[in-house]
């Protein structure tokens, strides 16, 4: 016989297996006074900053993100989960409080009706509404009256994203949004809104998780925090549906399945989740607990749930199933161009991106490397800030602030505002290959604007988590090839000899060896989160070509590195400079062993095809030989 879990939130709560409870129940003393502060893990534009709330139209702060968080009323969450941990009845009366504040002042006011709505806002308040209102009725805190205003008002909230559902919305998660938050209140409040709408909402759900995520799992918008809203927001149906015994449809299941495969190698060792795009630096094992469970019925002991989810999911009867243990190192996506390594038993990772750029929330980060050794991150994406159309939001979503190759001090994808693009680079060719002693992905783009194909060789040596970045530019004339690097905010990078660079984490040491002849530290715009704005380190190497360049740029741990140098083509004894048709880098390791690598980028069509590196015999596009 199938055997079924069964998990009370009451119980979780009261065991301490509820995630961020401390911040819970702080805010929820805020909210008691009206002051607000949005800087929950799941806020997808936080403010950290604490206001009093006077006005629901006016932002105290500028940014109309303020309003739309204001509005979305996941700060219910808080109240509600404070009142089921003290049981004390004010918390759900200040839930009461602000349902009608928003139907007040936002619904019921002809005049500001539909005005002060969007469909993303008004999909996840239907959601926060869902378990809050429950609680209210179960304690009789409404009258007949406040019910039929509230049932009014979700059905004109339903209505409304139907009617305003562009097709747009079917490749956005906007679409997921909308569609989440009326399945998810309709399961649990069957009797509230028309059931043609609610078939309407499920058909549409099934199609934008069958058009935005592909079959690896991944969210086409190249942005794991809208892949984490997808995610979670469709888990809440999931959840609902379990909970009241309703059919879900397969391809929801199926697809959700998928994301979380997919999510582990999205998660850094340090359990932050990867900045790509407009993401932030958030931990998110506690969405990853309470998906286990609720996809597969797998309690993990003695770890944090996601409240909302399990307040969704309380006491549905879920069948124990066996997940897939992620015992692969590597995910590669050839079709969205996200190539992840993730090993924890030495606690490396990497993620190579070369891929479509996705939606507005995509960044100009074409040949992007992040890279961290023994569980220190080195190379990072800078992060968001803002959506407010400024010089720093540009600058944090163009190539200047990723880890990218320019060419003449531009980069192919140029962004316009906030949102647009004037240019998008032209992508080109992914490969990849694992090999038993190194990794290999190549990448290459077509820049328009200077005619210029740029080609990265990233060459992972696992033995020695050493990575051998080598860069091509091909373009005809004199141009200037510049390749950024920028440094996660704990990291002080300075130069110590003519090819290389010091990093240091603490008491960890690293070194990065280059090619390129000269080398500038400036500061670089570094954010953690939505509206935080501090600063890393940037380092950005350069020199002048005519027609092509071959660069590397070698990054290890100082102990295991004693040096790295170009290293001498040979045919038949006689030196070879044309470093397009045989390119060599040698890195001698401190165990006085080295790694010769060599790149044959162009093939060789006169003379002689076997070339010799440091004496090693060399043929082929990449030949990595270890001595």
């Amino acid at each position: 016989m199938n055997e079924l879990t069964q998990l009370k939130v009451k119980k979780l709560i009261d065991q301490d297996e509820i995630s961020y409870a401390t911040d819970y129940l702080a805010n929820s003393k805020l909210l008691l006074n009206n002051k607000f502060s949005f800087h929950h893990v799941y806020d997808m534009e936080p403010s950290p900053t604490t206001y009093h709330m006077d006005n629901w139209t006016v932002s105290p702060n500028g940014d109309p993100e303020w309003l739309y968080v204001l509005k979305r009323q996941e700060y219910l969450q808080d109240l509600l989960y404070s009142y089921i941990k003290t049981n004390n009845p004010t918390y759900l009366e200040k839930i009461k409080t602000f349902i009608f504040d928003w139907i007040i002042n936002n619904d019921e006011n002809e005049e500001q009706r539909y005005i002060t709505w969007r469909t993303i806002d008004t999909g996840i308040r239907l959601l926060n509404w869902t378990k809050p209102l429950s609680y209210l009725l179960q304690k009789q805190l409404l009258n007949d009256d406040e019910i039929t205003r509230i049932n009014q008002s979700v059905n004109r909230q339903a209505m409304y994203l139907h009617d305003n559902y562009i097709e747009k919305y079917d490749l956005s998660n906007w679409g997921v949004l909308i569609t989440t938050g009326i399945l998810t209140f309709a399961a649990e409040h069957p009797e509230v809104i028309d059931s043609s709408l609610v078939n309407w909402a499920e058909s549409k759900l099934s199609l934008e998780l069958k058009l935005q995520v592909d079959a690896t799992g991944l969210h086409w918008e190249q942005s794991p925090l809208y892949f984490i809203e997808v995610f979670r927001s469709s888990l809440c149906v999931v959840a609902s549906y379990l909970a009241h015994d309703k059919q879900l449809p397969t391809i929801i299941a199926s697809s959700l399945k998928a994301m979380l495969k997919t999510c582990y190698y999205q998660i850094k060792p340090d359990g932050y989740i990867l900045q790509q795009g407009d993401t932030d630096a958030i931990k998110i094992a506690d969405l990853i607990t309470s998906a286990k469970y609720i996809l597969f019925g797998i309690k993990e002991p003695k770890v944090k749930q996601d409240f909302l989810l399990m307040s969704l999911a309380d006491q549905a009867k879920i069948l124990i199933g066996a997940q897939e243990k992620q015992n692969n190192c590597y995910f590669d996506s050839l079709v969205s161009g996200n190539f992840y390594y993730k090993d924890l038993v030495n606690h490396n990772y990497w993620h190579i991106y070369n891929g479509s750029l996705g939606s507005g929330h995509g960044h100009a980060a074409s040949g992007h490397l992040d890279l961290t050794i023994n569980n220190d991150n080195l190379l990072i994406d800078p992060g968001r800030y803002t959506y407010v159309n400024s010089p720093e939001r540009r600058n944090l979503k163009s190539g200047f602030s990723h880890n990218v190759v320019l060419v003449d001090n531009g980069f192919p994808t140029r962004p316009r505002d906030s949102w647009k693009y004037q240019t998008i680079v032209t992508n080109q060719r992914n490969e990849v290959e694992h090999y038993d002693l190194y990794d290999l992905v190549k990448i290459s783009y077509y820049d328009k604007s200077n005619d210029c194909i740029v080609t990265r060789y990233f060459i992972w040596l696992k033995e020695v988590a050493i990575m051998t970045i080598i860069d091509v530019a091909e373009c005809k004339g004199k141009h200037l090839q510049s390749d950024n690097w920028i440094f996660a905010p704990e990291v002080t990078c300075q130069p110590e000899f003519n090819n290389s660079y010091l990093i240091t984490n603490g008491v960890n040491q690293y070194e990065l060896f280059h090619s390129l002849k000269n080398g500038q530290l400036e500061k670089q715009m570094y954010s953690p989160r939505y509206n935080e704005l501090e600063s890393t380190t940037k380092l950005i190497l350069s020199n002048q070509f005519t027609d092509n360049n071959l660069a590397y740029t070698v990054i290890g741990k100082k102990s295991d590195i004693a040096d790295v140098h170009y290293c001498e083509s040979k045919r038949i004894d006689e030196v070879i400079d044309d470093d397009v048709h045989s390119f060599g880098v040698e890195i001698d390791l401190s165990n006085n062993h080295r790694i010769v690598i060599n790149i044959q980028h162009e093939n060789t069509i006169i003379g002689n095809k076997l070339y010799f590196v440091g004496g090693v015999p060399c043929y082929g596009n990449v030949s990595v030989n270890y001595e």
